[in-house]
């Protein structure tokens, strides 16, 4: 990435980025969408029968002072703080780049979502306005939440003046 601007820098050119979060991430991944991608990418047998118990057979309880609750079942959600967690996560959220238009970076790390583009106008900016119409459609399509004031743009180059996404 830093590559990428570096380079452009040298070519004149502008880098606009784009910070996104995704509220409560880990948390809200609906255990039947991932069940569903774990399918569409050739994960069958055992293995899936595994990831199925491992995120279907899970409970919760509060506890307030000395008093705690009844057992529920937890219905969204990969484990935090498992090694199979952020793995999964990683798979529901591999399909998001496929979704963006041409001339769109797009960096995932973890529950980290980064995109830019490389411009020197204003029409190349308006592909980056493109692709985030996009993650919003796949974020109601896969039940995430953007949480639009952790999301933050910015701005790279001479003459980059700020324009709203």
């Amino acid at each position: 990435m830093l590559n990428d601007f570096y380079r452009a820098i040298q070519e004149n050119k502008s880098i606009d980025i784009v910070y996104i979060d995704f509220a409560r991430a880990f948390d809200s991944v609906p255990i039947n969408r991932i069940l569903y991608k774990l399918k569409s990418i050739g994960i069958a047998g055992k293995i899936y029968t595994f990831i199925k118990n491992f995120l279907e057979n899970r409970t919760f309880r509060v506890k307030i002072e000395n008093t705690l609750s009844d057992s529920y079942p937890t219905l969204s959600g990969v484990p935090q703080g498992s090694v199979l967690g952020p793995l999964l996560f990683l798979i529901f959220i591999n399909d998001l780049p496929k979704y963006l238009p041409e001339g769109i970076h797009i960096k995932i790390y973890a529950d980290d979502v980064k995109l830019y583009i490389e411009h020197n106008n204003n029409l190349r900016t308006e592909v980056l306005s493109e692709a985030l119409s996009c993650i919003e459609q796949w974020s109601i399509l896969n039940g995430l939440y953007i949480s639009l004031e952790k999301c933050v743009v910015l701005y790279i180059g001479k003459n980059n003046n700020k324009r709203t996404y």
